[in-house]
């Protein structure tokens, strides 16, 4: 086929004389000279199928968000030192603070990076995950980074905009619909009211019609999730929610998930028994490790699990690989994430490659593309080619998996597929 013949060109040419080792090694810094090359624009102009694991506070455009910000007069940042409460260039609109009263600490945005032009670009940096941030703190620093914008973002003006945006422009990046884990409601109005699990919900799917106008087929899947790591007792209320959402929305919310750090202390067996007893289809984090005691997939498949999110350890368990694959469970790879996080420090030694050589049922991801600044699916397609070796036939068949045998889905994107061979 004279695509693949050409990409496969371009990879080598992309590949030689020393580079393959900056791309394998620091794939997001080698993005901007990527991003100016025809390989990577064939890669944008692909059809995408689904994003299958995507957090939805981790997609959000941070430049944009920051844009609103400074756009709005009620908006403030942290400047202190971090306090128990509190994240050095935290950013939160004034309603966020109860009885709209600004702790000391807090000043207000506009003023701050008038008075310090550069505090923009901080605070940006800040909200931003590098190779350069990995030591064994990972995953703490990680997770102040959410903690930093969640109070800007989950202002409602803010927030559908956002939204509007974010799942415009993965239409436009060839992306048919999207599966967002989602963590609670944390929407709050212009007078600090806090929207419910189902306003939360009903104000996702009146955003999603209206992208739907324009791009008809995009559509929107929610997992309703919580923390690994919290006392299990604390679980049971969340299934309780869950299993109210899938009643009630049952053609917009799939399932629940526990996200966060495998190495939190709390294994799958500790919260089994809860999740046995769940109600609700489990979605779930799983091997997001490459720590050979982690048994995290196996415990996920004993609990009757369709997808599992990474599955980055599974290599290293081969009779549970057998299980996986007989059964056919989806696994969420997702290879940026794992390089900006610590765990394969080298892409072309990502197990994924040998996943999908072996027959398993791979979709890629993106994981937390606003904080590894990454595009919502492409870059991280892209480094699956580069570093991996695989044929322009590998790549469809993972994009096929994302459409789960959705027959009108799979007919589009045939369509799309012919037309993009044909591009050349």
């Amino acid at each position: 086929m004279e695509i693949e013949r050409q990409m496969a060109g371009m990879r080598r040419e992309l590949l030689s004389g020393g580079c393959d080792r900056l791309i394998f090694n620091d794939f997001q810094k080698q993005l901007p000279a990527l991003r100016a090359g025809k390989l990577y624009s064939l890669f944008r102009s692909m059809p995408k199928g689904r994003l299958m694991h995507a957090h939805i506070e981790a997609t959000f455009d941070l430049r944009y968000i920051l844009s609103l910000a400074l756009s709005c007069p009620d908006t403030y940042v942290f400047t202190l030192p971090e306090t128990h409460e509190f994240r050095y260039l935290q950013v939160a609109h004034k309603a966020w603070f109860e009885g709209g009263i600004i702790p000391a600490g807090w000043e207000n945005l506009q003023q701050a990076v008038a008075a310090r032009p550069l505090l923009k670009e901080e605070i940006f940096e800040a909200c931003t995950a590098s190779i350069e941030m990995i030591d064994e703190d990972i995953w703490p620093k990680f997770e102040a980074i959410f903690d930093r914008y969640k109070a800007l973002n989950n202002y409602r003006p803010f927030f559908i905009k956002l939204y509007s945006k974010v799942l415009c422009e993965m239409a436009e990046e060839g992306i048919m619909g999207v599966d967002f884990r989602y963590i609670s409601q944390t929407v709050f109005d212009e007078d600090g009211h806090r929207l419910s699990n189902d306003e939360y919900v009903d104000l996702v799917k009146e955003i999603n019609a209206e992208v739907q106008k324009k791009y008809p087929w995009f559509k929107v899947n929610l997992i309703y999730s919580y923390y690994k790591g919290v006392p299990a007792e604390t679980v049971p209320e969340r299934l309780v929610y869950a299993r109210h959402l899938l009643e009630k929305y049952p053609d917009v919310v799939l399932g629940f998930d526990m996200v966060g750090d495998e190495a939190c202390g709390k294994d799958l067996d500790y919260y089994a028994s809860v999740l046995r007893e769940a109600g609700v289809p489990v979605i779930m984090h799983a091997g997001e490790s490459v720590d050979p005691a982690n048994g995290n997939i196996g415990t996920a498949l004993q609990l009757g699990i369709s997808r599992i999110g990474h599955g980055l350890n599974l290599y290293l368990h081969p009779e549970i690989e057998s299980k996986v694959k007989e059964t056919g469970v989806m696994l969420e790879v997702c290879p940026l994430s794992n390089q900006l996080l610590g765990y394969i420090p080298d892409l072309s030694l990502h197990p994924a490659a040998g996943y999908i050589k072996r027959g398993l049922n791979v979709t890629i991801n993106s994981d937390d593309c606003a904080i590894f600044d990454t595009a919502y699916i492409t870059d991280d397609l892209l480094a699956a080619y580069l570093c991996w070796n695989l044929s322009l036939a590998d790549i469809k068949r993972c994009l096929l998996n994302s459409l789960q045998g959705d027959a009108a889905l799979t007919s589009l994107f045939e369509e799309q597929w012919k037309a993009f061979e044909n591009s050349l």
